[in-house]
């Protein structure tokens, strides 16, 4: 390499090591918010009752947040400890309260779960029949409620959370 290229060089390559560390910290950001929000859910959703001795919280497929939701299970939801169980696939003698699915092939088989929160972060969740959609508009968090697939679902959801919120499928008037 010719000695007067090696600063540029140099100077480009610490360039792309921060912005690694930079996106890297976006990314942990956004799942600490993503994550936050999970929790969250738990005090504008209305599940019916059920004998559950856990509060639980899937995720389904590959875990984006690690361990950055794992505090999650100090906190209780409902009277019950919050338990978070990571799922390759469903399996059917498993309740989850909320399941977040990490993978848009995934939806499909997870729309007939009844009385189960079900959030994603694909491209168009919420307008594909999940019940909660991330979007990043913005460089923000956002939400998309699927108003129609959370009632078809049996849970109630509160107008506080439909407030902050994009409305998709239904009138929004709860």
């Amino acid at each position: 390499m010719n000695i007067t290229r090696l600063p540029l060089f140099l100077l480009g390559l610490f360039g792309l090591l921060f912005l690694r560390t930079l996106y890297a910290d976006d990314i942990s950001v956004e799942y600490k918010i993503k994550a936050g929000y999970l929790y969250n859910f738990t005090k504008f959703i209305t599940w019916p009752g059920d004998d559950a001795k856990t509060f639980n919280l899937c995720i389904l497929g590959a875990d984006p947040f690690g361990d950055l939701i794992n505090p999650i299970e100090q906190r209780s939801a409902l009277g019950r400890p919050i338990k978070l169980l990571r799922l390759e696939r469903l399996t059917g003698n498993l309740h989850c309260h909320i399941l977040f699915v990490s993978e848009a092939h995934d939806l499909a088989s997870v729309k007939a779960l009844a009385t189960t929160l079900i959030v994603g972060e694909s491209q168009g969740f919420a307008a594909q029949g999940g019940m909660i959609g991330f979007v990043n508009k913005e460089s923000r968090i956002k939400l998309q409620i699927n108003l129609q697939a959370i009632r078809q679902s049996g849970l109630k959801i509160s107008a506080k959370l439909l407030e902050v919120a994009e409305i998709i499928g239904g009138d929004g008037h709860d």
